[in-house]
């Protein structure tokens, strides 16, 4: 193995005073740290400079503004804004006012919704809302309305219907839960946002990019881009300091991956910062932190295709809208419905398939993204590793960090807290959904206790229906949790990998005179690599290697700091209740408790 000594001839460039401080009182010593660096490592090396250079709404470029100037929308504004828009932001007043427009159009008046709202809020957000205007997002959601009407509204004016009273709320739940969807996506937006969907007719690409996942499902390059400046900006990192050393080279072919990311508007906003680092590589010494995330998302979207994921969540909707008719095949085959009401079943099955769809690939894409999360965490503890170890998400992609330079380790700390992080608006829209789906899991618990403690009565079509909507949604939800509680289980796996790292500077530090000066080569085959790279990076002046690795271990303690700091304030939660294991043990027998005392209140009533 042949490390990188190279790092002799380097010096840390910083372009700005880093503030990273938090309400708890931890401060970031970067600059102080850097500076001390400086007096350790004399000899520099040449960065490249970039000359000045003004972005040109580079985040909407794929928006083609030049087919859009008839519009007259402010491009540089929303571009902007899109930049300074990291916090994510509920607004339970938009939520509730898109819900209603959106339950308006798709359960009662579907096109005719004009006649109603074209004063207040107005034809702009109608048509940015696709609730008329040629598109087919328009005619997509004209088909829910007909299915609605047709298949459920019918159903009160006709005096035998072929649809039951059960397939209509099942109908129109699917639908809610559309709405919903749609309207958390609308609830995160900026205030800023909303008003210009309120008064700029907006290009279709941008409705898009706001309010369907397909963007972030799929990991586009603007993307990759705005969603780490978003979770660099809410964390206050500094970006200079977003760029890695590692103890090997990576190979030619990973080397070239990383390079060749494409991290969509970086270099436009890299250079009108005027930062001096914008290739991944900055001579060939330092990584940019923008492209090895990038290319660990990219591995991650590449070794799991949303292409088998879509098969499933089809096959899934599919018996959701086919298995009412499947249920009661021998009633249709007794009673063959008429044409109407073969319309009208097809319109049911269309609408419970298309809306379900719609619902359920939400809380589908809620557990993608905990497994992209899993991954990357995964890769930031191999990075930290200097032993050979094997995770179950894949394998080790990116060599093991220069744990020598204090700037790789915060580095470390700000992939890490990113890795957590990512994506935090969309997750904002996902557990919303989820914590709808949470409410009506309530309720089917109390329907169920009803059906075993013979409360409640149906008949068995209707048992079926609610046996099949029960098993999705507890088993979407309880997975869904469960990632939730493994995801808090990190915090633990890097606090011990990080004290284990510290462990080893200690014992060099207590040892140095015998290492360095004796000669005495360690035992453990890990100190030995650590106490070779520190001769070949600092040479073997005692004083200058005890003050070198005091600084690499108030390093590591402040990734610590960072790190406890991020498990107080940023662990998964939902309805501000900390997610764990032994929270989801308890709840589960819990239940199982009242299940079995219901069961046994049941059998012992019919014995009476």
């Amino acid at each position: 193995m042949q490390f990188r000594t190279s790092q002799s001839a380097r010096q840390i460039e910083v372009d700005t005073p880093v503030h990273n401080t938090s309400e708890d009182g931890k401060l970031f010593k970067s600059v102080r740290t850097v500076q001390q660096i400086r007096q350790l490592l004399t000899i520099n090396s040449t960065v490249k400079s970039i000359p000045d250079y003004y972005l040109d709404a580079a985040p909407l470029k794929e928006y083609n503004p030049q087919k859009q100037l008839s519009k007259q929308i402010t491009f540089n504004e929303v571009n902007d804004e899109e930049l300074q828009r990291y916090k994510a932001e509920w607004h339970w007043d938009v939520f509730f006012e898109f819900l209603f427009y959106h339950m308006l159009f798709l359960i009662l008046l579907g096109p005719l919704v004009v006649l109603v709202l074209f004063k207040y809020p107005g034809i702009i957000l109608l048509k940015n809302m696709k609730f008329f205007k040629h598109s087919s997002s328009f005619y997509m959601q004209t088909l829910l309305w007909m299915g609605s009407v047709l298949g459920g509204l019918m159903y009160f004016i006709q005096d035998k219907s072929v649809v039951t009273m059960t397939e209509i709320i099942f109908m129109w739940f699917a639908i809610t839960t559309r709405s919903v969807v749609i309207a958390a996506k609308y609830a995160t937006l900026s205030t800023a946002r909303i008003k210009l969907y309120k008064t700029q007719e907006l290009p279709d690409e941008m409705f898009s990019f706001d309010l369907m996942f397909q963007d972030w499902f799929c990991q586009s390059s603007k993307v990759l881009f705005l969603e780490q400046y978003r979770a660099l900006r809410r964390h206050e990192q500094e970006c200079t300091l977003y760029k890695f050393d590692f103890l090997i080279e990576p190979n030619i072919k990973t080397s070239e991956a990383i390079k060749n990311t494409n991290i969509c508007f970086y270099l436009e906003w890299a250079m009108k910062q005027q930062m001096k680092q914008t290739d991944p590589i900055i001579e060939q010494l330092y990584y940019n932190g923008f492209h090895i995330f990038g290319y660990l998302v990219n591995q991650f979207q590449q070794n799991n295709p949303q292409s088998s994921f879509y098969k499933y969540l089809i096959s899934l909707s599919l018996f959701y809208g086919i298995s009412p008719i499947f249920i009661r095949l021998k009633y249709f085959m007794e009673n063959i419905p008429d044409w109407f009401d073969l319309i009208r079943l097809l319109l049911n099955f269309i609408t419970s398939l298309q809306a379900f769809f719609g619902s359920v690939i939400v809380l589908a894409i809620g557990i993608y993204d905990f497994k992209r999360k899993f991954f990357l965490l995964d890769q930031c503890l191999y990075m930290l590793q200097a032993k050979k170890v094997t995770y179950s998400t894949g394998k080790k992609l990116i060599p093991t960090i220069n744990f020598n330079n204090p700037q790789t380790l915060q580095a470390w700390s700000i992939i890490r807290s990113l890795s957590f992080d990512y994506g935090q608006t969309y997750n904002l829209r996902i557990q919303g959904f989820y914590s709808m789906i949470f409410g009506a899991n309530i309720v089917l618990i109390f329907v169920s206790l009803g059906l075993i403690l013979d409360l409640i009565h149906i008949d068995m079509f209707q048992l079926m229906l609610i046996s099949e909507m029960a098993l999705i949604l507890i088993g979407f939800t309880l997975y869904y949790l469960y990632l939730g509680a493994s995801l808090n289980e990190y915090f633990d796996s890097f606090q011990t990998l990080l004290d284990d790292v510290k462990s080893i500077y200690c014992d060099i530090l207590r040892m140095r005179e015998q290492y360095i000066l004796n000669n005495i080569q360690p035992i453990n085959d890990v100190h030995k690599i650590f106490v070779y790279i520190i001769k070949e990076q600092i040479g073997l002046d005692v004083d200058n290697i005890k003050e070198y690795i005091e600084l690499i271990i108030e390093e590591l303690e402040n990734n610590q700091r960072q790190l406890e700091y991020d498990r107080r304030n940023n662990p998964f939660k939902l309805y501000g209740v900390l997610i764990t294991l032994n929270l989801l043990k308890s709840v589960g027998v819990g239940l199982s408790t009242v299940f079995s005392y219901a069961i046994q209140q049941r059998l012992s009533n019919e014995q009476k």
